[in-house]
């Protein structure tokens, strides 16, 4: 749970080139107990873009994506890696003490999980620095600093105190460490992969409807395969904005090639569809230029979606239309063989000769 809650939490913190801010992120997770995995490792996120990796079991920091292909070295320099294992070693400690609080058993697995990172805005200058810590799932604590505000909270069941020594211990590491640290690194990140946080990538808009049983109908306002994340997706009823407690959706998905989705979806009952309302799927979006729209009317796509059961003049039409088709065939097939015959007669190619002539 605390994994999916870090996701979330990452990707509302998030901002991206369009926003006039940038961030680096570390998503760490330690693993105390036998398992198939490393204990440790970190992937490391430029806005919402993974660039970087790293394992206890091998050390090193690689690249995910980029020019350099899958697998190169990410190299940030000797003090990234210091930092990295600084990060391990304060996890390490952080579910030892954990576990002696809440008086868990050696026994089985437990797991630590970290997120931490920076925020820089437009003109370089930092925002904020921060970590957030879970044990087992649960909250344990979290911290937050900026040049004029430090915060520090301990997670309900799992608290760890502070006292005054260590909270100023730990605004002076991050006030004159950890922030200018990460601020660097976003920085010479940002000049490397440049190309990938500042694209634009337009979304693909489409209103996707399906027949329910009963008569009624599912409609479907799909907006994918968009870059940065931020877009606005609308489902419009004649002009007018569907009302929100009424739609399903509407949460910002990962494509996961580095794209999004979002989808809203209102079901809409037989009578209502009778109506012959016109539905509008609105999206705007830094890709694109104006807004972009796609629109369905509810009732010709009904008569369309449903199959109609066809009635007396409904079947001598369609008899006439198999009749005239197998009528037209017929005649192709005998102009074709008179054509063959004529060629094959004596004397009938001087006609043709005297045509070229």
């Amino acid at each position: 749970m605390f994994v999916l809650r870090s996701v979330c939490l990452l990707l509302h913190l998030v901002t991206c080139s369009g926003s006039g801010r940038h961030s680096l992120w570390a998503m760490a997770t330690y693993i105390s107990g036998t398992t198939p995995f490393p204990e440790f490792t970190a992937v490391l996120m430029l806005d919402d873009i993974q660039v970087g990796y790293y394992d206890s079991d091998t050390d090193r920091l690689t690249r995910v994506g980029g020019a350099k292909g899958e697998g190169a070295e990410l190299d940030l320099g000797a003090e990234a890696l210091f930092v990295l294992r600084d990060i391990y070693s304060s996890m390490k400690k952080r579910l030892t003490l954990v576990k002696l609080r809440l008086n868990l058993t050696e026994a089985r697995v437990h797991v630590q999980q970290r997120l931490t990172g920076c925020e820089v805005l437009a003109d370089g200058s930092p925002a904020y620095i921060m970590f957030r810590d879970g044990s087992d799932g649960r909250d344990a604590d979290s911290l937050v600093y900026n040049t004029s505000h430090f915060s520090y909270a301990g997670g309900a069941g799992v608290e760890i105190r502070w006292g005054a020594v260590k909270r100023l211990h730990f605004q002076t590491l991050y006030a004159n460490i950890y922030l200018p640290f990460c601020v660097r690194t976003l920085q010479q990140l940002l000049r490397r992969e440049r190309h990938l946080v500042a694209r634009r990538v337009r979304p693909r808009v489409r209103l996707v409807t399906k027949v329910l049983g009963g008569g009624g109908a599912r409609v479907t306002c799909l907006a994918t395969d968009f870059y940065p994340r931020h877009i606005n997706l609308t489902l419009l009823r004649d002009g007018v904005a569907v009302e929100a407690w009424r739609l399903s959706g509407g949460e910002l998905l990962p494509n996961g090639n580095g794209l999004y989705q979002v989808r809203k979806t209102v079901v809409l009952e037989e009578a209502e569809l009778r109506r012959g309302h016109n539905y509008t799927c609105s999206a705007t979006h830094l890709s694109l230029d104006n807004r972009l729209e796609v629109s369905w009317r509810a009732e010709l796509a009904h008569s369309h979606a449903v199959p109609a059961v066809l009635g007396p003049a409904g079947l001598v039409l369609a008899g006439v239309l198999v009749g005239a088709g197998l009528w037209w065939r017929r005649r192709r097939r005998e102009r074709s063989v008179t054509k063959v015959t004529r060629e094959q007669e004596p004397g009938a190619a001087e006609p043709m000769m005297a045509t070229r002539r």
